[in-house]
């Protein structure tokens, strides 16, 4: 299925922003009625005998597991039905099936089929979703922690030698997230940039920086797609102080009207409002440091070309193995996934830490002591990212160069939690550029 029409107003129904530690978080106002569920997946799986059990619920989502009734359990045939909240209207939706279909085009990844979906809430359930295929095996969390060190090289060999045809055969000439073509308005293809598929292109990112909290819709954004990592950097740069400059205007326009308390459900308390006001005029400065730190980083070498496909959660939960063979059965979860530059395409983030140079000693047989734990694992990983690295045919953009561009974006994303800790990798990354130079 596909929509009526892509950009039919999208309401925020079922959607609420709460504030935690790290920043806003979305939240549902409203459940999915499973009823209207179980009626879609009956219209587009086209049975009459089905049954719909709520699975688990992510950041944006809801997913029910859809089992399809047969004479027998081994003909039974089960599918994922995923409510999504319009934390970004159409373009969430539309951008995971396109770039599920053109993985399935493309490459051999074990990515789930997409059956059915609606990128509107204008539709009875009054969310987006999608009908998918439910991927066989197990989730590789449930044992990874079991698996001896040969046994995980079989995983990891595998992941590397898919990131290596993700990289090959996915790389485009923008940032941004795909699409198919046909769905997009001809707003977004008057500023999309074509792909080496007449049916897909790249168009606006879809990035959780970019859209999370309630303000950020009301801002004006570029949302690209960007033609070097430079600008792309700047746009969310922009964002962020778009976003404070329109938080201290609502504070100022309330307190002008004389509110003395706001009640709301969908954002922060007026309190934590305040709070991140206070700390606007650091986060300006910082902002405009980390802005220095880009015009020297990218002054001679910006990539405007060969950015890559990259899943940014490729953690324990979105792999998928036969429990036995410990094959790769699924990649799963591949929303708000976007083209990056080859410097933001790093390991999988279960593999990723510091190196350790001495071998810790081994664990002895059900040893459950968190720290000798966490040690053997540090030093597993390391052994571990070199069997990535032969597979992959890289060294994962690991150098300093790749290092210091992924921190800058890295400093974003902790902004509001800590401008100290942000002005603190400041300082010390100009203290290494005076030694270099000197």
């Amino acid at each position: 299925m596909t929509p009526t029409h892509p950009h039919q107003p999208s309401s925020a129904f079922g959607l609420r922003w709460k504030s935690n530690l790290f920043g806003p978080v979305p939240a549902w106002g409203e459940t999915p009625n499973i009823a209207i569920i179980e009626a879609l997946s009956r219209q587009h799986l086209r049975a009459d005998q089905l049954s719909v059990k709520f699975l688990t619920g992510g950041a944006f989502n809801k997913i029910y597991l859809i089992t399809v009734s047969s004479n027998t359990i081994k003909d039974q045939k089960s599918y994922i039905f995923r409510a999504t909240l319009p934390v970004e209207p159409f373009y969430k939706t539309a951008s995971e099936v396109a770039t599920l279909r053109l993985l399935r085009q493309r490459t051999s990844l074990p990515v789930p089929e997409v059956f059915a979906y609606d990128c509107t809430t204008e539709n009875e359930l009054g969310f987006e979703w999608i009908i998918m295929e439910k991927v066989p095996g197990v989730c590789l969390r449930e044992v990874w922690r079991d698996l001896s060190l040969e046994r995980k090289t079989i995983v990891v060999e595998r992941l590397g030698q898919l990131s290596k045809e993700l990289r090959g055969k996915c790389r485009f000439d923008a940032i941004g997230s795909l699409y198919q073509h046909a769905e997009l308005s001809e707003a977004d293809l008057k500023v999309a940039v074509a792909t080496d598929n007449n049916d897909f292109v790249i168009g606006p990112i879809v990035n959780s920086f970019i859209f999370a909290g309630k303000r950020k819709s009301l801002i004006k954004r570029d949302r690209g797609p960007y033609r070097s990592d430079r600008e792309y950097l700047l746009a969310l740069m922009k964002v962020e102080l778009e976003d404070k400059k329109l938080l201290l205007k609502l504070i100022s326009d309330k307190r002008a009207a004389g509110v003395q308390k706001v009640h709301s459900n969908d954002e922060d308390s007026e309190s934590d409002e305040d709070d991140l006001a206070a700390d606007v005029p650091e986060i300006e400065d910082t902002i405009r440091r980390l802005q220095g730190i880009l015009t020297s980083l990218f002054s001679n070498d910006m990539q405007t070309k060969g950015f890559v496909l990259r899943h940014h959660d490729l953690s324990h939960s979105n792999i998928m193995v036969d429990h036995t063979t410990l094959e790769i059965t699924g990649i799963i979860d591949w929303e708000c996934i976007t083209t990056v530059p080859a410097w933001e395409d790093t390991y999988p983030q279960m593999l990723q830490g510091e190196d350790m140079e001495e071998q810790p000693e081994p664990l002895a047989f059900g040893d459950t002591d968190e720290c000798r734990v966490e040690t053997w694992e540090m030093w597993e990983n390391t052994k571990l990212r070199k069997i990535f690295d032969q597979a992959a045919g890289s060294r994962a953009n690991n150098d300093r160069d790749g290092w210091d561009k992924r921190g800058v974006r890295e400093q974003l994303d902790l902004l509001e939690f800590s401008t100290k800790m942000v002005k603190d990798w400041i300082i010390e990354y100009e203290k290494r550029e005076r030694v270099q130079c000197c």
